[in-house]
Order: structure tokens, then sequence, then C-alpha cells
């Protein structure tokens, strides 16, 4: 099966369980900085895992297997941080459930991106980024994912304490 054709077939199984899987920012009322920093570098490995595996075939030139594979080595510790983060955000919001919940949302992340890959010069962009990140030092992961969330118009939801109520504002405000 072409590499077009699988892309397709994936999209089709992404719009399937995206009309099921709430949006992202429907997880939780709202985030701390930690816990939203933690879910804008989710996205980012959603996204850049997505790029690897839908231009493998497509675009084997872009080599994005071995430059995902170089991303999780040398962001490693960062990855497992923000992923403790957010694990203890669901266990917090959802005992029991939080596996569950957790899994349903990266899922959901996942699916977005796919979504996203079923664009013409998907390849190519995700090639760019993958060069912004082999550039990005380890202590800036956090930083990079909350720019690039912003910047693409997807920032998740913070509380803040403010006078002892909630303040609800974009992360990285």
């Amino acid at each position: 099966m072409g590499g077009f054709v699988k892309r397709r077939v994936l999209w089709s199984l992404a719009a399937i369980a995206a009309a099921a899987i709430p949006a992202a920012s429907a997880w939780a009322a709202c985030y701390s900085p930690a816990e939203a920093t933690a879910v804008h570098v989710r996205m980012l490995q959603s996204e850049l895992m997505v790029a690897a595996l839908a231009c493998r075939e497509s675009n084997p030139e872009l080599g994005m297997i071995d430059k995902y594979n170089r991303f999780v080595q040398l962001h490693s510790d960062g990855l497992v941080s923000h992923s403790r983060v957010l694990q203890s955000h669901f266990q917090t919001r959802y005992g029991a459930q939080h596996r569950r919940q957790m899994d349903t949302f990266v899922t959901a992340l996942a699916n977005d991106a796919s979504k996203r890959s079923m664009t013409e010069k998907f390849c190519d962009r995700a090639a760019g980024l993958f060069g912004e990140i082999s550039a990005l030092e380890r202590r800036d992961l956090g930083r990079f994912s909350t720019a690039r969330a912003a910047a693409n118009g997807s920032p998740v939801a913070t509380c803040t304490s403010d006078s002892g109520g909630l303040k609800r504002t974009a992360a990285g405000q």
C-alpha cells in the first residue's frame, strides 16, 4: 500500500476516533503552568512521532525515523519528566480512571497530529521542525513546545490562584 493510501486510511481512522474523543483543551478545567508545558511537550512529541511514521515511506530521503529516535534519545529525561507531570495531573483529576483517561488524551493528540499529516506539504514542514528540534538544547524543550503551541493557536488553558480564586489564562501568557 502506497504512502498516500496509508495516510488516507490513517486519516479515516483518526476522523472516526476524533468524533468520539473531545479536544485536548476539554480534558481539564485548566492546567497549572507546569502541566500546560507537559501537555505542549506531549503535543510536540506526538507531532514528531506521526511525522516520522507518515513520511517514512513517502519521503524516505528525509530520514525521519532516525531523526525522531535521536530526538527521543536526546530529550529522554525531559520527556519522562513532563510525562510524570501529566500523569500526576490525570491521577489527581481522574483517580482510578487516570490511566484510561490519559491514554485517551494521548490518543486524541496523536489523532490530531495524524489529521494534520494529510496536508500536502506536511512532510516538508515536518522536516523543518526536525531541523529546529535538532538545534534545541535539552533545557529548552518545554519553552520551545509552549512557544510552538502558542504560535499554532493551540495553547491549553492554565489556572493560577488569584486572591483565593482561580484565574484562567492561555498557557504561556
